[in-house]
């Protein structure tokens, strides 16, 4: 199992702290905070506490960018049709929704596709393209895939069709031959953020369309608000697990507040059957959100998702939100069945492996990343899950943060007939005949990243505290503005000792619960799924903050990371 985590405290340079200070009037601890997440400069310091709409990128700066909007002008113009492909996941739904949405506002309505998890597999396919010629597309565009499909870029272009890709994964030696290719991850790219979701540069399509249009007077009597888009450009974001600093973290900032106040049917419904009420979090996006609207793509069709996301009819809202909770419940057994088996294969092996990589027969394809990353948080190893899809393998990988995937991956494509992704998450397919010889050269890149040494999860803590720091209340109202945290963004986690444990008891058999006092101050303090008997003693902590709400009534309290008994 995984091991005990290495306690890491951070210790942010003083003097940048020093020069903060000096600047800004916050409470010492808050400017530790900041410095040690890479905030070093006062005005940096300050558009991160008071985030602006303002503050989004120059969209024009994206590679590609003017090229796509003029030819989109021109389709508008010459009443071309066009064809929107979005990849199966929320990410790509939720883009998909965006561009059709803005489109339909400008009087277009974009036909709509989406590749089929099992059928198709990840990327934009040339088996649609006959298709999109016999319905008459002359432009398509893609999103949340693309930049690696040279294939369907090539047939497409043999038959008259244009294609706009926007995509944000990692791009290769050579882009396809599309007529634009807009991604940030390009190293011809001067926009200043990289980290984009695909819904993110879906988003910087639209800003830059709509400034176009504004330009030349083309809204007579309504200009669209874009901020009307950030609930479905935040649920992607979050969702595709992407790093939530920079641009993504105002994306999140402003649309969790569109999210929770959305006055879109599907999402009221989708927030409904998953029991979301109050303000919307990143946890109740990843947790509760984000596993339903997935479900449409794991299971079934993607284009279900979507639907919800779009549809301006109160019944069918309620009814596809329904069936999308159904179908989370029907994945949830499914994921518990592959599970097993793959731990299953994993106790045939001995702990000391520097990846996994397992094979399942009939594994479904919709549920294998999310097994993999149980696996990889489990046991702190790169794992990878293959299932056998008519005489060819298909994968997904999870990571750990000491291995980029992509480039493990990279380094073993002479075995693999594709891949794609990013460092922490990749899909892959090969040929059952060279399994083996992956296998092996797979865990040699793992083993020769990680210098030999078996990888050990560390939990890094911001500082050591007392209770009084934490209570203070400039530190609090600082503290609230300092969210949402996030993938790339982490939950501040203090580290506490030399301190009192009074009502120490197990809630439910699973939950540890005490009251912790410091010199005269108390907090509560909880451990979820402690499932242990109670300790005879608590020498020190680590917790993240949590502002909870009781019948009415706002408290602090901590919740525990880790103990040291």
């Amino acid at each position: 199992m995984r091991p005990t985590p290495s306690w890491i405290v951070l210790s942010p340079e003083e003097q940048i702290k020093r020069r903060l200070k000096r600047e800004l009037d916050l409470h010492p601890l808050l400017i530790h905070l900041l410095v040690s997440r890479g905030i070093k400069e006062p005005e940096e310091a300050f558009r991160h506490l008071h985030p602006k709409l303002a503050y989004f990128g120059d969209p024009f700066l994206l590679p590609d960018m003017e090229l796509a909007v003029e030819r989109l002008l021109q389709a508008m113009s010459r009443r071309e049709k066009i064809a929107i492909y979005g990849d199966y996941d929320v990410d790509g739904t939720t883009g998909a929704a965006i561009l059709y949405l803005f489109f339909k506002f400008l009087g277009q309505e974009p036909l709509v596709f989406f590749p089929h998890r099992e059928r198709h597999g990840y990327g934009f396919h040339p088996s649609f393209l006959p298709l999109l010629k016999e319905k008459g597309i002359k432009l398509v565009l893609t999103v949340d895939c693309g930049v690696t499909s040279h294939e369907a870029c090539q047939r497409a272009r043999e038959l008259g069709i244009e294609v706009i890709v926007t995509d944000h994964h990692e791009v290769p030696p050579m882009l396809p031959p599309a007529l634009a290719v807009i991604d940030p991850k390009r190293p011809d790219n001067r926009y200043p953020y990289r980290d984009l979701a695909g819904v993110g540069v879906a988003f910087a399509l639209i800003r830059a369309l709509r400034s176009v249009l504004y330009h030349r007077g083309f809204f007579e009597k309504e200009v669209p608000n874009l901020k009307r888009f950030l609930d479905l450009v935040a649920l992607g974001t979050i969702a595709d697990i992407v790093p939530l600093t920079g641009e993504n973290r105002l994306i999140a900032r402003f649309g969790l507040e569109e999210l929770t106040h959305t006055r879109r049917l599907g999402l009221a419904a989708l927030k409904e059957v998953a029991g979301v009420k109050g303000p919307v979090g990143v946890t109740e996006v990843i947790y509760r959100l984000a596993p339903r609207l997935n479900a449409a793509g794991r299971l079934k069709e993607a284009s279900l998702a979507f639907e919800l996301l779009v549809t301006e009819d109160e019944k069918r809202a309620v009814s596809l939100a329904l069936e999308l909770n159904k179908l989370n419940s029907e994945r949830q057994k499914i994921e518990e069945q592959v599970l097993r088996e793959a731990l299953r294969q994993i106790q045939e092996h001995p702990l000391d492996k520097w990846a996994y990589i397992l094979a399942g027969e009939d594994w479904p394809l919709g549920v294998i990343g999310i097994v993999a990353s149980k696996l990889q948080e489990l046991f702190y190893r790169p794992v990878i899950l293959l299932s056998a899809q008519e005489e060819v393998w298909r994968g997904s990988g999870r990571s750990i943060p000491e291995v980029n995937l992509y480039r493990c991956l990279a380094a073993c494509k002479d075995f693999l007939q594709g891949f794609g992704g990013h460092p922490a998450a990749a899909g892959l397919r090969l040929h059952p005949h060279d399994l083996e010889a992956f296998k092996e050269a797979f865990e040699r890149q793992v083993a020769k990243t990680l210098g030999h040494s078996p990888p050990q999860p560390k939990l890094y803590l911001d500082a050591w505290v007392r209770v009084r720091d934490i209570l203070h209340p400039d530190f609090i109202d600082g503290y609230l503005k300092l969210g949402p945290f996030g993938p790339g963004y982490p939950e501040p986690l203090f580290a506490l000792k030399d301190f009192e444990v009074r009502r120490l008891s197990l809630i439910k058999e699973k939950h540890l619960k005490f009251f912790l006092w410091q010199e005269g101050l108390g907090l509560e303090a909880i451990c979820f799924g402690y499932r242990q008997e109670l300790p005879a003693q608590i020498r020190a902590l680590a917790a993240s903050l949590d502002l909870s709400e009781f019948q009415g009534r706002q408290y602090l309290q901590l919740r525990i990371r880790d103990l040291k008994t």
